[in-house]
């Protein structure tokens, strides 16, 4: 067995490309599509005079009091230019103490900025007009300051278990979603090597060899699963110390639910591999295949997002689907192995069916 391994690592030092590859599109993926999940909406905001006026620099300030969007300032060429190419959902266009909103087509950022945007303005508006009202504006906005400081009524929201409501972090799951996803790839194309062998002829060679046959399928499978953990952790790794991404801190449950993935998808892909046959089928249909998975099991949606049975039925067959429960649940939830035992089960399980069968498979195409 340990001769085994050793002749993939050795294939492995001489051409890491693979690796690095997958690593290198699951940190760039995760930038592009989830950098913008925990960053503020930037929104341009231009007078219809050129430069903004004190009054309207007061506006700008209330606007940006908010934590979705972050409003600038920007000359209106610019600014429509943006909006015209799509390059921005929208601008705003203030006018004293009014506004307009400047888009070509309708989007829920729109609707969602627009609505901050009334909601800052009606009630500037009201304040001002009660304290000129009042007569001592400036006392008058004092006192409601100091009120609003410390109110006599406070709203807390809370869970039904009376812990504090967690954010969800959209971010952290397109991480990990991407991280599996990839995975499977290089796994996948790992395995497939005891397919080449068995067709070059080397597999025989090595049966003939004082290594045991059951060594050296376990030299394989042992292989293609470290190299899976190696590929994930290094990706967390680099998520959690470069870009200061929360995984919680039970690394050894990540750890855990690491190598249970791993090992599950090494078992899918030799079931794979039993029912293709050859390598050439394997190359071809595989790569058509893994992207469907994550799709299926909403990796890339918020939780919730799909509700149809039959899909959540098909999902519950693909191990990334319980991968990204038990990972979510550790960095997000603080779940403990208590919680776990549900997906983790399933990995075991589709894990034992996929090898148990897959095997049998290549035994009998090999025979």
């Amino acid at each position: 067995m340990v001769s085994i391994l050793l002749s993939h690592w050795m294939r492995e030092r001489r051409n890491p490309f693979l690796l690095l590859l997958f690593i290198g599109i699951s940190i760039i993926a995760t930038l592009m599509f989830g950098g913008g999940m925990t960053q503020k909406m930037k929104i341009d905001v231009f007078s219809e005079t050129g430069e903004l006026k004190e009054s309207e620099k007061e506006w700008l300030l209330l606007l940006n009091k908010g934590d979705t969007f972050k409003f600038r300032a920007q000359d209106e060429q610019s600014a429509r230019t943006k909006v015209r190419e799509g390059r921005a959902d929208l601008a705003v266009k203030l006018t004293g103490d009014d506004y307009r909103i400047i888009a070509v087509k309708e989007s829920p950022n729109a609707q969602l900025a627009e609505q901050h945007i009334r909601t800052v303005f009606e009630r500037e508006l009201e304040l001002r007009a009660v304290s000129a009202a009042a007569g001592d504006e400036k006392g008058f906005r004092s006192r409601i300051d100091t009120y609003l400081e410390e109110p006599p009524l406070t709203l807390q929201v809370k869970g039904t278990d009376g812990e504090e409501l967690l954010r969800y972090d959209m971010g952290l799951q397109l991480m990990f979603g991407f991280s599996l996803f990839l995975v499977m790839l290089t796994i996948g194309f790992k395995v497939n090597t005891i397919t080449k062998d068995k067709i070059t002829g080397i597999w025989s060679r090595l049966i003939l060899s004082p290594v045991r046959k059951s060594e050296i399928y376990f030299g394989h499978l042992l292989y293609s699963t470290m190299i899976g953990i190696v590929q994930i952790t290094v990706v967390f790794l680099i998520f959690r110390y470069a870009f200061n991404f929360g995984l919680g801190h039970r690394y050894g449950l990540l750890l855990l639910v690491i190598a249970l993935y791993s090992m599950t998808i090494v078992a899918m892909c030799i079931l794979l591999a039993g029912i293709l046959r050859t390598p050439e089928k394997f190359n071809m249909l595989f790569p058509s295949i893994v992207p469907i998975m994550p799709l299926v099991s909403g990796v890339y949606m918020p939780p919730g997002t799909i509700t149809s049975p039959i899909l959540l039925g098909v999902a519950e067959i693909f191990p990334i689907t319980h991968a990204m429960e038990a990972l979510t649940g550790i960095a997000i939830y603080d779940n403990g192995i208590g919680e776990l035992w549900l997906p983790l089960s399933k990995l075991i399980l589709i894990a034992v069916l996929c090898m148990g069968i897959g095997i049998n498979l290549m035994e009998r195409r090999h025979v």
